[in-house]
Parts: C-alpha cells; sequence; structure tokens
C-alpha cells in the first residue's frame, strides 16, 4: 500500500450559490490533481452546509465560505452578507468545530463585513475577483500543511 493511500484526505466544502463558482473550483480541484489528497464537497447554501459541517464523517477542515448568500430572515429570503457570517458564528462559537479552517471567499468586499468575519474568527479573506487559480492552490497547500502539523 502506497502512503498516499494511507494518508486521510483532507476534507474541503465550498459553500457558494453561484453555480459558476462551484463549477471553478471543481475545474480546479480537477485539472490540478487535487482529488488525491483532498476531498472536495460543494453546498450551494447555508442549510447543505450544515449538514455536512455537523455530521462527523462529512465534517471538513477547510471551508470557502462565501459571505453573500439566500438565507430567510423575518419569513422571507433575502441575500446578505449575514448569510455567510451567521455560519461563521454557528463554526466559530461550538467547540466541537471551532478548529475548522474557514477562509471567506467572497466578491463582497465590504470593509465592515471583512471586519467582522477576521474579528468571529475567519482564518482568511480572499477576494473573488483577485484570486486565480494558482493563488487558490497555494492557499490550500499552506492550510494542508499547517493542519498536518
Amino acid at each position: 500500500m502506497s502512503d498516499s493511500a494511507t494518508i486521510q484526505k483532507i476534507k474541503v466544502l465550498l459553500v457558494d450559490d453561484n453555480e459558476i463558482i462551484r463549477i471553478f473550483f471543481r475545474d480546479i480541484f480537477w485539472l490540478h490533481g487535487l482529488d488525491e489528497k483532498f476531498e472536495l464537497i460543494i453546498a450551494d447554501g447555508l442549510e447543505p452546509a450544515k449538514k455536512y459541517i455537523n455530521d462527523a464523517a462529512t465534517r471538513p477542515d477547510i471551508i470557502f465560505l462565501d459571505l453573500m448568500m439566500p438565507m430567510e430572515k423575518n419569513g422571507s429570503k433575502i441575500t446578505s452578507a449575514e448569510a455567510g457570517l451567521s455560519l461563521l458564528r454557528e463554526i466559530k462559537n461550538n467547540a466541537d468545530l471551532k478548529n475548522i479552517k474557514v477562509v471567506i471567499f467572497s466578491g463582497h468586499t465590504d470593509k465592515n463585513a471583512i471586519e467582522e468575519a477576521k474579528k468571529i474568527g475567519a482564518d482568511m479573506y480572499l477576494a473573488k475577483e483577485e484570486h486565480l487559480p494558482q493563488d487558490l492552490m497555494k492557499v490550500i497547500d499552506n492550510i494542508m500543511h499547517e493542519i498536518r502539523k
């Protein structure tokens, strides 16, 4: 048995309601052969993401989280940065989840939202339009080495 077969894959969860971003991420993993080291899980919203996060079998080691997503508020659906921030709060305020690395990967560049995400405990903030696939590869690789220490 090879060494790579004995090392457990790092689980990466992408939470984004934008189908193009989900395809972009899947393609990055496929094109760069990352599926040998990582298990990519994709959620198109908050509720599917919570199911993956709260299940020990699918709980990710790293989450790439968009801030701007639809959410229920006062009985209606709204799209707000509060959606991503609320999930980040749930993760960082839970003793079982707080060690998950969370990278905000968002097109939302409001300085208040970025500061709030950092204050809550986001490990990094990446603006979607400023990062190329090789940038994401480097971030994922750096986090992987940090986790494996």
